[in-house]
């Protein structure tokens, strides 16, 4: 009998939730809140890579068939290293979609290729503004500050990465060599 009731309880509450769901859809951002607190828990290299994809996939997605055809073709001109082809492109993606925060982080690494960093910190602030958990900008803005050599900056831009992903590698090997570089001199 208990059973049976335990079985029934959990139909109710499937069809309840089938039926809330065909309502509306998920919002991005309720999904993305729960990953981002998946990524800060996860437990091993492996979960919190496979939680970063589906972060990633879900910032890719503009909802705008032209625009995810521009971000292709810039995508196809980067891969060929036809920047200029690229930044044409993605200044039709940033003006078609200005809320779009993958147009402008595309954007800013583009210009980080071209060595164009002030054009490259300027969308890296607008990915931000738009998502400021964004911890492959936060990372690529390091990065910029790793050439400009201001090492506090880049060392504060990783550390805020690691703080809303703490298993990006590559970013705490950094983090660690700043950190000794660093050591004795005022921050």
């Amino acid at each position: 009998m208990r059973r049976l009731i335990v079985s029934l309880s959990l139909l109710l509450l499937l069809g309840a939730s089938v039926s809330c769901s065909s309502d509306r859809a998920p919002r991005p951002e309720a999904n993305l809140d729960a990953l981002f607190q998946q990524l800060r828990s996860a437990r091993s290299q492996e979960e919190a890579e496979m939680v970063e994809v589906t972060i990633r996939h879900v910032w890719s997605r503009s909802g705008r068939g032209a625009v995810d055809a521009l971000m292709g073709r810039a995508v196809e001109a980067i891969h060929t290293g036809d920047y200029d082809t690229a930044i044409h492109t993605l200044d039709g993606v940033v003006e078609r979609a200005p809320d779009y925060v993958e147009g402008w982080n595309l954007r800013a690494t583009v210009h980080y290729l071209r060595d164009e960093y002030g054009p490259a910190v300027a969308d890296i602030e607008r990915v931000l503004a738009l998502e400021p958990r964004h911890f492959g900008a936060l990372a690529g803005l390091g990065r910029i500050f790793l050439e400009l050599d201001d090492k506090k900056a880049a060392l504060a831009a990783f550390e805020m990465a690691l703080s809303i992903h703490p298993r990006l590698a590559e970013v705490r090997e950094e983090v660690t060599s700043l950190r000794e570089e660093l050591a004795g001199i005022p921050i």
